[in-house]
């Protein structure tokens, strides 16, 4: 019985992750002043992951663990919007051509793996996660790093971002299903990755918030 009810409560702490997503896609696609600030590859990570969570959440839920196929497109698609992403934060010709070379390379290795082994695509796949979560990170944390003197738009998002994929990286390196959950006293260890995913999507919250503040002072200076 307390594990069903464990369970029960990661899925409700989950499901409040997909809210937090849905409600800062509305924000960012409906406030007119903030979506024309903000890169258009932004918005359609928001978009995407959002169909893909909502998906994700609703076959888990009338199939129990018939859903783990989804996580490949949540990564990889996390993976790309966000290498674009980048790629258009940084300035430096250079940076820009090892997001592309990286990218390239990353997608042939994940393709050449779902080519020799099929069956993958029904497994959790842990390089896929720790690596494309890793390649991330770093480009989060080098962007913070080189732009720590001035006030940035997109800081608030990589912080968070950091935060999330290093806690999932930790928790998928255990190695799979059975390795995360533990008896006597019992613990779901994925519930702390639903939970930096709240702290993540409140990130993007404040995100939000500081596009909306800027543009705002913005205004008032131009009057």
């Amino acid at each position: 019985m307390p594990g069903i009810m464990n369970l029960l409560f990661g899925f409700l702490v989950s499901l409040l992750g997909l809210v937090f997503l849905v409600c800062n896609t509305f924000l960012f696609i409906t406030n007119s002043t903030v979506r024309k600030k903000v890169y258009k590859i932004f918005l359609a990570y928001l978009i995407a992951l959002s169909i893909i969570e909502i998906t994700c959440h609703i076959i888990g839920f009338l199939y129990p663990n018939l859903n783990l196929f989804i996580s490949h497109f949540y990564f990889v698609f996390q993976f790309a919007f966000l290498s674009g992403l980048f790629y258009k934060l940084f300035t430096k010709k250079r940076m820009k051509q090892l997001i592309v070379l990286v990218f390239g390379i990353q997608i042939c290795i994940l393709a050449s793996m779902y080519y020799s082994d099929p069956q993958l695509f029904w497994r959790f796949n842990v390089y896929e996660i720790v690596s494309t979560s890793l390649i991330l990170v770093a480009y989060a944390l080098f962007f913070i790093v080189k732009n720590l003197e001035v006030q940035h738009h997109y800081f608030n998002f990589s912080i968070g971002l950091i935060l999330y994929l290093c806690c999932s990286i930790t928790i998928f390196l255990f190695g799979n299903l059975d390795l995360v959950l533990y008896e006597n006293p019992y613990i779901d260890i994925w519930i702390f990755n639903s939970l930096f995913y709240i702290v993540f999507q409140t990130m993007i919250l404040r995100e939000y918030l500081f596009f909306k503040k800027t543009i705002s002072w913005q205004l008032k200076k131009s009057y």
